[in-house]
């Protein structure tokens, strides 16, 4: 008897996707990687910065890991859901386009998002309550060893090259993950540049490297967050980091 496929695996099959991404190899070019990390964890959290709307795709396409990166939930909510999100959030907040762009934009968009989205393996996140889910299936992953990738910079008030602040959510899931397995899970900082086409790999390290020194949890974030600088700012910039 032929076995079920279990859909809910992060590692089914992605046919559509496998079609898809072949098209955007295309017309996006593999980037130059710096790899300072060695040979990558079979599972770890990855925090990158976003690079508006290229990052998440290159690193699906090109990071030499298999990763379910986090993204906004309303992205694999209804057609209506995905356009308000991306007209009034991304394009118009994030993106500063004016209303007619966004409209336009924001419209063709939501028509294939939804299906791209499922292709890479999504992870809807929460900022309320419901922020548990996005940890559950994230666990689920690491467990079945497909890295998390999660972009947790402030972009409020849009993306900047220097990143203005880091979000604490992937602090959270990796003690989370340390209390179900009682082993830490790698954090890898990560830095993408679009125009000058290169992606680097920093060196990963534990949350007990952090937590055995007292830091909490805004720390650790801001902590991770002059990493992925520093790699901008050493690798891609070519100028010393910044002192903290």
């Amino acid at each position: 008897m032929r076995k079920k496929r279990n859909k809910n695996t992060f590692n089914r099959r992605q046919p559509i996707w496998k079609c898809v991404s072949g098209v955007l190899r295309l017309f996006m070019k593999k980037p130059k990687i710096i790899n300072l990390a060695g040979e990558l964890p079979d599972r770890a959290i990855y925090v990158a910065n976003h690079s508006a709307m290229f990052g998440p795709v290159i690193y699906n396409l090109y990071l030499p890991a298999k990763v379910a990166p986090w993204g906004a939930y309303p992205m694999l909510g209804t057609y209506k859901e995905r356009y308000h999100y991306l007209r009034d959030v991304y394009f118009i907040q994030k993106r500063h386009k004016n209303k007619a762009a966004a409209t336009i934009l924001a419209g063709l968009e939501a028509l294939v998002s939804k299906c791209i989205y499922r292709g890479m393996n999504v992870i809807p996140s929460y900022n309320d309550s419901r922020f548990i889910a996005t940890v559950r299936k994230s666990l689920k992953a690491l467990e079945e060893k497909v890295s998390v990738m999660i972009f947790p910079e402030n972009s409020n008030e849009g993306y900047h090259e220097i990143l203005k602040g880091f979000f604490a959510g992937f602090v959270e899931l990796a003690r989370c993950f340390k209390l179900r397995h009682h082993e830490d899970v790698p954090i890898v900082p990560v830095y993408y540049h679009q125009k000058k086409k290169v992606m680097v790999i920093g060196k990963p390290s534990k949350l007990t490297e952090y937590t055995d020194k007292g830091m909490n949890r805004q720390q650790i974030a801001a902590s991770f967050c002059q990493q992925v600088n520093d790699l901008f700012l050493k690798y891609i910039k070519g100028v010393a980091p910044q002192k903290t």
